[in-house]
């Protein structure tokens, strides 16, 4: 009885020795990975000229599609620039692969969903009003009923000037990975 108590408790400390090592290799694999598309990054940002007006250019792709440097952070009205003009125009642009996201803030009262992708997101909330816009780097503006706003974000939460038409609001947010594509999917 005890043989089989310790060889079961060896089998057990051997899987979980081999769980941690696959871990560990899958870790191993993701930095390496984010370490290369970083350099692409730093390669791509290193041609932008800083004492130019800010251009995206269609060879220039990052992560999340959208290049915002911390001096357009600063300033809104380069934010707003930035912002595409209507809810469509945002829509359209949005990857055809659509991630999704719940935003809400910390008191419950306004909550926000709806997809993103390419540096660019569209969204509705719990009174019907409509908001498009665009992220990256920590950073996220466009409009909401209209008027515009902008914020940060980090590691599921964000903070907000004149979003759901408050002077300031914050908050946290969810976001839902595309869907996976299968082998029986559909065309």
């Amino acid at each position: 009885m005890h043989k089989k108590i310790k060889v079961s408790m060896a089998a057990v400390a051997a899987l979980i020795l081999v769980v941690l090592a696959v871990n560990l290799a899958m870790a191993a694999t993701f930095v390496a990975n984010t370490s290369d598309i970083e350099a692409n990054n730093l390669e791509a940002a290193e041609k932008i000229n800083p004492d130019e007006s800010v251009t995206v250019d269609e060879s220039i792709i990052f992560d999340d599609g959208i290049v915002i440097s911390p001096e357009q952070a600063e300033d809104t009205e380069q934010l707003k620039e930035l912002t595409p003009e209507s809810f469509e125009e945002a829509e359209s642009s949005i990857c055809p692969v659509r991630s999704r996201f719940i935003l809400y803030t910390g008191n419950g009262v306004h909550v926000m969903w709806g997809a993103y992708g390419n540096g660019r997101f569209v969204g509705t909330d719990n009174l019907g009003n409509r908001c498009w816009g665009i992220y990256g780097k920590g950073v996220f503006a466009g409009f909401y009923d209209g008027e515009f706003f902008w914020g940060r974000y980090c590691n599921g939460i964000w903070k907000a000037q004149y979003l759901f038409g408050l002077n300031y609001s914050r908050g946290e947010y969810v976001l839902f990975p595309a869907p996976a594509l299968t082998v029986d999917a559909a065309p």
